[in-house]
């Protein structure tokens, strides 16, 4: 038989474990984020959590440590001097264990005493002035460590941003007094002087140096911003000349404030060729192949060129592009078309020649354009043609939080094309032309997409208006629930000739089930017209949306609500 008083330490201490069954933290007297940060740093609650629990030693040891560490986790809010009763209990039949901690964090402490300075050549950068306006320290207002904390990483940031190497904090300090809840603040930075872009260095790269050049957003002598070095390496990337670019400023020989550059550059391929096939309910199935020559001089010039096959139009473009005097945001390009498409609604073969310009400005792609054009067309059995020279301006633009995966953002989109008589056209014409979209989150499944399309065109008669532009609707990004270009003036033989005006628009409400699938419902209406006493053609229906990597593969079901039967839309491409 074992000897028992050997054995019963081992039974009472295998008994008191087996008994620490339930254990919680009663916190009481504070609300987070004061209390969830309280309970982050006290060690006692973690332990409580456990199954099995800590060994009763291990518990009281750390219940000691909660003082300390409940203050530890006051002080960031601005709380020095709280009133703490603090109690570990073991109670019950089952011995359980419970913390009951009440907590009053007491008065809060304010900003006493505030000097906040810059000292050096940054005192005189409104930047680095901004960085001590933004910072949230106020006399009198409640002290928050964390914005005392922050203020020095910002200023630290933003002085390694702006150049400024040798910044150091000449005072930094907070005297906090309990009693008094005063918190008296003195940061003295003294940022030096500001360091110098020196001499610019690029590879050697088969464009000329003339021409990157073009591409600085700074020049030798100018301050250092880590801002405009990033610009640089994504225009340079944007230019679609080199597949890798390094911006390095030479920090090491760094000479009497002046730091030379060294710009890395990696060429792309010299022609990119490109292939693709799909398939959409208005064009049926399609085809498009291409090449772009990245660079054809040294000059920076670029062609490219695109063969589009599908069951209805084919076509072929080609545009010789020539970098601007800017050539981030400047473009001039000799374009070159031929168009034949053969749908249900429009039988025309199109060819043109032109130059277009392309400019960004605040925000906004503007494109200049002259174009000459021939089309000729076939509407019920009639056959004409045109010659047009058409001027041109069209302002774009577009913005999102994510241009592939869109939660929020909007596009838009107005052309204005003229033409005359006198230069070189067979009629009078203006055409105006708005499209606009538009993408709203609605809580954290629910998105509301709406969109809109205006057309109107001044002249004396429709029929010597080409087919190319006049309008039509119905489609996939139309008025879905209606064949492709269905809608609009038809002719005595019923066919759809297409109208000098054009009123579309949607709206659509989706709902994301999966993390790549959405489910919709829509409402879609508009027709395209010759006189202002429009017959609006209206679509509802449900759809499906996949997220792919290049934009949401859309299947949708649409009914006519002014026709029957249903119609069946399928297409890809981003949101915007």
């Amino acid at each position: 038989m074992p000897n028992l008083k050997r054995c019963l330490p081992v039974l009472l201490m295998a008994m008191m474990s087996s008994g620490l069954g339930a254990a919680e933290l009663r916190l009481s007297g504070l609300e987070d984020p004061l209390a969830a940060n309280v309970r982050a740093l006290l060690s006692i609650d973690d332990a409580l959590a456990r199954d099995p629990l800590p060994r009763p030693g291990r518990l009281r040891y750390l219940h000691r440590q909660a003082d300390r560490e409940i203050r530890t986790a006051l002080e960031p809010f601005g709380y020095y001097n709280p009133e703490l009763k603090l109690a570990l209990h073991l109670e019950g039949p089952e011995a359980e264990w419970y913390a009951d901690y009440r907590v009053n964090p007491g008065p809060r402490v304010l900003v006493g005493a505030l000097r906040l300075e810059l000292e050096g050549e940054g005192a005189q950068d409104p930047v680095m002035q901004q960085v001590l306006e933004e910072s949230g320290l106020r006399r009198g207002e409640p002290f928050q460590h964390q914005a005392y904390s922050a203020l020095k990483s910002a200023l630290q940031s933003r002085a390694s941003e702006r150049g400024y190497y040798d910044a150091v904090f000449t005072e930094a300090r907070v005297l906090v007094d309990p009693d008094a809840s005063l918190a008296d603040i003195v940061l003295v930075y003294d940022t030096g002087p500001r360091a110098r872009i020196g001499q610019i260095h690029f590879d050697e790269v088969p464009v000329s140096e003339q021409l990157l050049r073009r591409y600085l957003p700074f020049d030798s002598g100018d301050p250092i911003n880590t801002a405009q070095l990033v610009m640089l390496q994504r225009n340079l990337i944007d230019s679609n000349y080199f597949s890798d670019v390094e911006v390095r400023p030479l920090l090491p020989q760094r000479e009497n404030g002046v730091v030379p550059v060294d710009i890395g550059l990696t060429p792309n391929a010299r022609t990119l060729y490109q292939g693709g096939a799909g398939f959409g309910t208005d064009t049926g199935a399609r085809l498009q192949i291409g090449t772009t020559r990245r660079w054809v001089n040294r000059r920076g010039h670029s062609l490219d060129s695109r063969l589009r096959l599908s069951q209805v139009k084919q076509a072929f473009n080609t545009s010789y592009q020539i970098p601007g005097e800017d050539p981030v945001t400047d473009r001039f390009a000799l374009n070159i078309k031929l168009e034949d498409e053969q749908s249900d609604t429009i039988d025309a073969r199109t060819y043109g020649i032109g130059g277009s310009w392309q400019k960004k400005l605040n925000g906004w792609d503007r494109r200049l354009a002259l174009d000459w054009q021939q089309e000729a067309w076939v509407f019920e059995g009639d056959e004409q043609e045109s010659t047009l020279l058409l001027p041109s301006v069209r302002f774009s633009k577009t913005q999102a939080d994510d241009r592939i995966n869109t939660r929020r953002g909007y596009s838009l989109d107005i052309g204005l094309t003229a033409a005359a008589e006198p230069l070189l056209s067979d009629t009078n014409l203006i055409q105006l032309e708005f499209g606009g979209k538009r993408v709203d989150s609605l809580g954290e499944r629910w998105r509301l997409l709406t969109r809109a399309e205006l057309g109107l065109t001044l002249v004396d008669s429709v029929d010597d208006l080409p087919a190319s532009m006049r309008f039509y609707a119905g489609g996939d990004t139309s008025v879905r629930g209606y064949d492709y270009q269905s809608l609009g003036p038809t002719g005595a033989g019923g066919d759809v000739l297409g109208g000098r005006y054009l009123v579309t628009g949607s709206v659509e409400v989706d709902y994301k089930i999966r993390d790549k699938w959405r489910v919709a419902a829509f409402l879609d209406t508009g027709n395209a017209f010759d006189d202002i006493q429009a017959d609006l053609k209206t679509g509802a229906g449900i759809g499906a949306r996949w997220q792919s990597p290049v934009g949401p593969v859309r299947l949708d079901l649409a009914v006519p609500l002014d026709d029957s039967g249903f119609r069946i839309h399928f297409s890809l491409g981003p949101d915007l």
